[in-house]
């Protein structure tokens, strides 16, 4: 038992690249529902049986489904818009700004973007989203150089616009600039004071440069965007990372009251308490905290049984409450999901540790 807050102080493996999904918070036009969800799809319903030859219909479901997430359904209804209208620069603009949506969740679909973004462009070479979703096509593939000339061609047009500036922020990000990157996004914002993902870049660069503002702009994200999880988890993780456990836990606790499923959240609270209870000691100070933990991460395997990180830190709970037989169990069971752990190989091979 000497060497387990060694053994635990290496243990959280909070994984930071979670994706969620994000809003669009500037020049690409996802119009907000003012009616229900039922509402305003019967209504593009009605008007598509109506107008069949009309790609109007087909791009407004579209855009509908691109605001509720449903990416698939609003790529079926861009190809369809695109049959009734092949030359259009705001249709071809649809069908590649849907594949970049589809790229968050599969990166296979970033490359279907270009031809459609590139027709785009060929139809009108200053089309305004078409330019930069061009330019962010070319960072998310680091291909940096074509990206920066679209960038710039729309901030010449028009100076006012915010989305280019975070592009520019997202340029210098990539590679390595943080200053630049940093009065890139503070310009985004001056431009747009409610754009969400030029706070959460902000937060996330003060953030790796160990910078209390973070935790400033993550609050400005999450004032956009109240249900935000991902700004949620970035805070608390902020805190857990500068020893704020019990901050941090506020912070997790919050993505539980929006998403109750979200196994991760109760898997960062027991990992928090877990913190808590030791606090740099070599034994814990508090069992309650221990058994606390526990139930947190018996909540995250409830919902995945094969967490392989809450089933390490379950075992070290039973480590700490002497009950090394259950532990031993937990150990064995993670190399049947992955064989090469090597906190669970290390755990076996040294029971006195």
């Amino acid at each position: 038992m000497k060497n387990l807050f060694m053994l635990f102080s290496g243990l959280l493996l909070l994984n930071c690249n979670d994706t969620l999904p994000v809003p669009d918070t500037d020049t690409v036009d996802i119009k907000e529902l003012t009616l229900s969800k039922s509402e305003e799809l019967i209504k593009l319903e009605e008007f598509i049986i109506a107008n069949p030859n009309s790609e109007k219909g087909y791009v407004d479901r579209a855009n509908y489904y691109l605001g509720t997430g449903d990416y698939v359904l609003a790529l079926k209804d861009a190809n369809k818009a695109l049959k009734v209208k092949p030359n259009d620069a705001d249709v071809n603009f649809l069908k590649g700004y849907t594949y970049l949506k589809l790229s968050k969740i599969d990166m296979n679909q970033l490359d279907k973007a270009f031809p459609f973004l590139e027709r785009t462009l060929e139809i009108d070479s200053m089309h305004t989203n078409g330019n930069l979703e061009l330019a962010y096509y070319f960072i998310a593939g680091k291909n940096f150089e074509p990206a920066l000339d679209l960038i710039n061609r729309v901030i010449k047009k028009d100076k006012f616009l915010a989305r280019p500036y975070y592009l520019k922020g997202m340029w210098y990000e990539k590679q390595g600039m943080n200053a630049l990157a940093i009065s890139s996004f503070q310009t985004a914002v001056e431009r747009n004071p409610n754009y969400y993902e030029s706070y959460l870049a902000l937060g996330s660069i003060h953030d790796k440069m160990n910078n209390p503002l973070a935790i400033q702009y993550f609050n400005s994200a999450l004032a956009v965007f109240p249900r935000s999880i991902e700004v949620w988890r970035l805070k608390g993780m902020s805190f857990y990372e500068h020893d704020q456990y019990e901050d941090a836990i506020v912070c997790f606790d919050n993505i539980l009251s929006i998403d109750s499923t979200f196994e991760v959240a109760h898997y960062d609270i027991g990992s928090s308490l877990l913190k808590l209870c030791y606090n740099d000691n070599p034994k814990p100070k508090n069992d309650s905290l221990i058994v606390e933990a526990l139930v947190q991460f018996n909540k995250a395997l409830e919902l995945n049984s094969n967490y392989i990180d809450a089933i390490y830190n379950r075992a070290l709970c039973y480590e700490a409450q002497g009950q090394r037989t259950l532990a031993t169990r937990e150990y064995k069971r993670i190399l049947t999901i992955e064989e090469n752990y090597s906190m669970a190989i290390e755990a076996l091979n040294n029971p006195m540790r």
